[in-house]
């Protein structure tokens, strides 16, 4: 996908017109409100943070298909204010070429005990060397419905204010996304996602997530547009998720990534919004 954009990138600043899709260490089928993945959750997802029990932190990197050049790092924190969630977020990527970078301060709020919606302010920046660089401000919208324990569905809408990259007169490339995750007897969690970027195809994934043992989840999906397999395995120890995340697509071969997330809940989390 990366590589997609930058291609699009150079072609569009070409025809005079910016434009700007910020990508994460965690774009993964994973990342979704689920049992055990609401930390990556509240990166994506507004109105995730209602539902965690606790402060946590999480820090996440990929280098896709093994180009460092195109390295991702992310981190986000957040916090529990009354039945308000807090969340902070910084992500960055690129080398010496080209680069880009987006800070996000996210505040959800439970308007039932099931339902939970969330608002971001967002800064996007990004440079090309020789080109010079643009920035903006933007807001993203969410909501997270969890209806019984084993369900989550959740929406989510970048760039909901249309907010546009430095003179260009194209918005940012934000994401809309719907997600579902169904934890099944016998510690298994299916997870379906859809996303649609303004400027490609809709994009579908799904699988499934297993916890093997309390302290380690295997999960494998699915997903077209690019088509790809997705990969995850988590450790937790003593309060600490170790998570590998890769994916494999076609010619490009593998990405891998990894990331390492803190709850002060010990790794559990509310079921449902107080």
């Amino acid at each position: 996908m990366r590589l997609i954009f930058l291609l699009a990138f150079f072609l569009s600043f070409a025809g005079e017109s910016l434009s700007l899709e910020p990508l994460t260490a965690l774009d993964d089928g994973f990342s979704l409100p689920a049992a055990g993945s609401l930390e990556e959750a509240s990166l994506i997802f507004p109105g995730s943070e209602s539902f965690i029990g606790g402060p946590y932190a999480l820090l996440g990197y990929t280098a896709p298909f093994g180009m460092e050049d195109l390295a991702v790092s992310t981190f986000i924190a957040g916090v529990r204010a009354g039945k308000a969630g807090i969340s902070l977020s910084w992500n960055g990527s690129g080398g010496d070429l080209y680069g880009d970078e987006q800070e996000k301060l996210g505040v959800s709020y439970p308007l039932l005990k099931c339902l939970s919606i969330g608002a971001r302010l967002s800064r996007s920046a990004m440079r090309i060397r020789g080109f010079g660089g643009a920035s903006a401000l933007s807001g993203d919208a969410g909501m997270v419905f969890h209806p019984a324990e084993e369900i989550f569905l959740a929406v989510s809408w970048e760039n909901a204010t249309g907010a546009k990259l430095g003179e260009s007169k194209e918005p940012l490339d934000g994401r809309t996304r719907a997600a579902a995750s169904w934890n099944l007897p016998g510690a298994v969690t299916l997870v379906a996602s859809l996303t649609k970027v303004r400027r490609f195809d809709p994009s579908f994934s799904g699988g499934c997530v297993m916890k093997i043992w309390d302290s380690l989840t295997v999960g494998v999906l699915g997903a077209n547009a690019p088509n790809r397999m997705e990969f995850l395995g988590s450790l937790l120890v003593k309060g600490l998720k170790f998570s590998y995340r890769g994916s494999y697509q076609g010619d490009l071969g593998f990405s891998h990534g990894f990331s390492v997330g803190w709850s002060g809940g010990n790794g559990k989390f509310f079921t449902s919004a107080p």
